[in-house]
């Protein structure tokens, strides 16, 4: 097999080339952008690091960090079957891009210089008789570990491969451990949309409906969580976003904000939002923050955070998405742990749920500079006490009793209980 792609992939948002990527013969990568688009002032945007650093930048042998937030993460169960069906190897980040970089998140496509609508070679290998319209199939990428599929909407049934140019609903198998993860982050993201944040269209769906997914993948899984694209509009045209990972310029690997020099905490994503999309959005994310902290998420982490471009010179929060109640599963995420259950990225200097409280947030106003961000966590956590008792008769059992758990072990949430949890024996 080639391991190496010599021919450059072209980089566009709509209506604008804006630069490629260049891989050698020797593996090494770079990224050069188009002199025309940054004569416009890099516009349409691309991405705040390309903004901080303008101009041509190598990055050795992988992607550059912004490219490689574009694909599944090394190890997920979506990477294992995309570079299976293309031929191409799992630490193969350049010729993966290559064959599904016309169905990415957010609007930017990226294809190969020689013929952008090629779906021949990957790889250096034909994809493996019978497996064909599988890899046709798949041609589209959404990040993480979850199984994610890019589906369409035909007949008020979701199908995989319903569209050549991907779909506008993201549908989330759940792994054998895991298998009422579809109920929980429903409940958890209607919770949410309860509580006033602003929350995509959202169901579970029996897994035996999904059209064009493989048997294999269903398997012992009878339930998926569908969550309808803030990315796509509803005439299937894109709408431009980036992940804190890929503003910030860190791997997916360094998601939970432990990248050496540049460690990332909450206190540090908040300055951040603040500096690119204004006061605004940032007392939006610390609200949000709030409610993480109300429903027991530990995997909010630099991914499960996304800014909105569209056509805008600066941008906005997205939706809310990949709200789900962790600690529901006591055992692995929850308060049956030895330590209990912690924040995936630091504020104020703590991550451990049982020592969050009000000390904690006037901390984290401190370190953040901004005296409103503790008042702000407050209301956050209010409206999910408020949105409670329409929540609570939607939870799966093993999520409800989490929940009240929860709120009795962590310093900021008790003195807000719910009337119902204060009834609970």
């Amino acid at each position: 097999m080639n391991l190496f792609r010599p021919s450059p992939l072209v980089v566009a948002l709509p209506g604008r080339r804006v630069g490629q990527l260049d891989r050698n013969r020797s593996g090494m990568t770079q990224w050069r952008p188009s002199p025309e688009w940054e004569a416009l002032d890099q516009r349409p945007r691309l991405g705040i690091s390309f903004l901080r650093q303008s101009g041509p930048r190598s990055e050795g042998t992988g992607l550059p960090p912004w490219f490689e937030n574009l694909l599944p993460e090394s190890g997920s169960a979506l990477r294992q079957r995309l570079c299976a069906a293309h031929s191409v190897r799992h630490t193969d980040g350049f010729n993966l891009l290559a064959a599904i970089g016309r169905d990415l998140s957010g609007a930017v496509e990226v294809t190969p210089v020689e013929d952008p609508t090629s779906h021949g070679k990957v790889g250096g290998e034909e994809a493996a008789a019978g497996e064909s319209d599988l890899s046709e199939r798949l041609r589209f990428s959404l990040a993480g570990m979850q199984l994610k599929l890019s589906m369409s909407m035909a007949s008020d049934r979701l199908v995989l491969g319903a569209s050549g140019d991907g779909g506008q609903w993201i549908v989330k198998l759940p792994g054998l451990n895991y298998l009422q993860l579809p109920d929980v982050e429903r409940a958890t993201m209607t919770w949410a949309k309860n509580a006033g944040f602003d929350v995509p269209t959202h169901f579970t769906v029996n897994t035996d409906d999904l059209v064009g997914v493989p048997a294999s993948w269903r398997e012992d899984v009878p339930l998926a969580f569908a969550v309808q694209r803030f990315d796509r509009r509803d005439d299937g045209s894109k709408i431009h976003q980036e992940d804190l990972c890929q503003g910030l310029e860190l791997l997916p690997v360094h998601k939970y904000g432990d990248s050496g020099s540049r460690r990332m905490n909450l206190d540090g994503a908040l300055r951040f939002v603040a500096d690119v999309a204004g006061e605004k959005n940032a007392r939006e994310m610390s609200r949000r923050i709030g409610f993480v902290i109300a429903s027991g998420n530990d995997d909010a982490h630099l991914k499960n955070w996304s800014l909105l471009w569209g056509n805008a010179d600066r941008p906005s929060l997205t939706p809310c998405y990949d709200f789900v109640a962790t600690v529901s599963w006591a055992d692995r995420h929850g308060w049956k742990l030895p330590r209990g259950p912690s924040l995936a990225l630091g504020l104020g200097g703590e991550r451990q749920f049982s020592r969050i409280g009000t000390e904690v947030l006037s901390r984290h106003a401190t370190k953040t500079g901004f005296p409103w961000a503790k008042d702000e966590i407050l209301n956050g956590i209010e409206r999910a006490r408020d949105a409670w008792p329409s929540a609570e008769t939607d939870m799966p059992a093993l999520m409800r009793a989490a929940m009240v758990d929860h709120w009795r072990r962590v310093p900021v949430l008790q003195s807000m209980l719910p009337a119902s949890m204060n009834a609970d024996d």
